[in-house]
Formats: C-alpha cells, sequence, structure tokens
C-alpha cells in the first residue's frame, strides 16, 4: 500500500482574507498552520486556490488555464486514444471509475468526453487539491465537465467493493516518471511522489478492478514498460509518451483489436 513518506506539510494561506478556510482545512487534514516546514513541503492557499509546494516548485490541479485547458476543450477531437481506450464508440458516456485520480487530468478528460467518473484518491490532501480544481472549473466555465466528476476519497478496491453500481470501466494509472516531458512536469511529478511514495499495489488493485468492472480496465503504462504483473492485455493503444493497456472483463466479450 502506498503510504505517505515525507513529513506532513504546513498549512500556510499566503493571502489576506484566507486565513480562516486555510485553519478549517488544516483541521480536517490534521496538519500544522503556519511555521517551518520539516520536508519543506507546504500546502499553499491563495487567491489562485490550493497547490502543494517546495520553494518554487508547485503540484496544483488546474482545469482552467495551458495545456490541460486546450486539451479538454478539444477533447472530442484531440483525445482519440483515451477514447478507443475506454471503448466509446461501443458505449457512450459510461461510468468510469479512476482508480489513481491524483491531480485528475484522465478524470477531467474522460469527463469531457461524456464520461460520469468516480475519482478515487487515497489521499486526502490530494484530494483537496482535485476539489479545489473541479470548485474552480465549475465557476470557470466548466461546470457541466465538474459535475460529471465525482471525488471519493480512499482506496480505489475499498470505494469498488463498496458501490451500488459497479463501474463500466475502471482506469488505473499508476504514478510512474515521464521521461520526456517538461522540467516543470517532472518536478510537479517528483514533488507528489515525496509525499505519496512509489505505487506499490498496482498488481492487486488490476485484480480488483478486474472483478468489479462491468466491461473493461484500462491501464496507463510508460511506452517500453511491461504490462502490470506480465499479464497480456486484450489490445494495446500505443502512444509516444505512454499507452493504454486494455483488458476486457471475462463474459464481455472479446475486443481483438481497438474499436
Amino acid at each position: 500500500m502506498t503510504v505517505m513518506v515525507a513529513p506532513a506539510p504546513v498549512v500556510v494561506s499566503a493571502a489576506r482574507g484566507f486565513e480562516g478556510v486555510a485553519a478549517l482545512a488544516a483541521a480536517g487534514l490534521h496538519l500544522p498552520v503556519g511555521g517551518a516546514a520539516p520536508d519543506g513541503l507546504t500546502l499553499h492557499l491563495d487567491e489562485d486556490g490550493w497547490s502543494l509546494r517546495d520553494g518554487a516548485t508547485v503540484a496544483r490541479a488546474d482545469f482552467l488555464g495551458g495545456r490541460m485547458a486546450e486539451r479538454l476543450r478539444d477533447a472530442r477531437r484531440g483525445e482519440g486514444r483515451l477514447a478507443t481506450a475506454l471503448g466509446l464508440k461501443k458505449h457512450p458516456e459510461p461510468l468510469v471509475l479512476d482508480a489513481t485520480a491524483g491531480l485528475g487530468r484522465d478524470s477531467a478528460l474522460a469527463a469531457a468526453l461524456g464520461c460520469h467518473v468516480i475519482a478515487c484518491e487515497r489521499s486526502p490532501i490530494v484530494a483537496l487539491l482535485l476539489r479545489d480544481a473541479l470548485a474552480r472549473a465549475d465557476n470557470g466555465g466548466l461546470r457541466d465537465l465538474a459535475g460529471r466528476v465525482d471525488v471519493r476519497d480512499g482506496d480505489a478496491r475499498a470505494i469498488l467493493a463498496a458501490l451500488d453500481e459497479r463501474p463500466d470501466i475502471v482506469l488505473v494509472d499508476p504514478m510512474f516518471p515521464e521521461r520526456g516531458k517538461a522540467a516543470k512536469a517532472q518536478k510537479e511529478m517528483q514533488l507528489l511522489q515525496r509525499l505519496l511514495g512509489p505505487d506499490e499495489d498496482t498488481e492487486d488493485l488490476l485484480a480488483v478492478a478486474l472483478e468489479y468492472a462491468v466491461h473493461r480496465v484500462v491501464v496507463k503504462r510508460p511506452p517500453h514498460a511491461p504490462p502490470v504483473g506480465g499479464k497480456k492485455p486484450a489490445f494495446v493503444v500505443e502512444g509516444k509518451s505512454a499507452r493504454y493497456d486494455v483488458y476486457v472483463v471475462a463474459g464481455a466479450g472479446t475486443a481483438p483489436e481497438p474499436d
């Protein structure tokens, strides 16, 4: 199981008038407010929302600016690989459980493609960042998208077992170094890895996902990495920076090639 390996971050309010919100969040997360951060990590609140920081390195969930905003605007045209992996031609607007939501990029892209998404995040700190981004998206013109994403705190395996309705698709994106990405993205990933530690239970998560998914499980992998646990997928959707290994659930029909 992934555990927090770094000392707990310190909550910092960096703008006048946000002190009360920061104090409430700190109490809910059992984190200290203000003072020196033991490992340099701070959970930072300002006019732009919540972020995780260490000096100039910032990890923030954001769907309104930068490259992510462009991808969401053009999702139906530009995210064909993800749409193929999810099987949206066969099953439009499915219920997708994102088992490793993180900063919510895959969840948001799936929602922009018309999916209804349960975004599972076991770290309450990262879940806070994701909820904050969705609230800003809701107020910033992406209300339909934000309304399609339901953030759940906790281990995806326990959440899957407790659901009243089984998801059509389970999406798994284990944390891995993003080679070839911009330095900013690499530093952001390193910051999250310091907080969360490595993903060490992906094989078990895949097994549980296959037990509960109705149609398929989609696992995001580095291009040259072996399949999780050596388990061969039904088919693979290739990409330059990542690929999608697609596992068809027994009894859901065969899928010998991408649809």
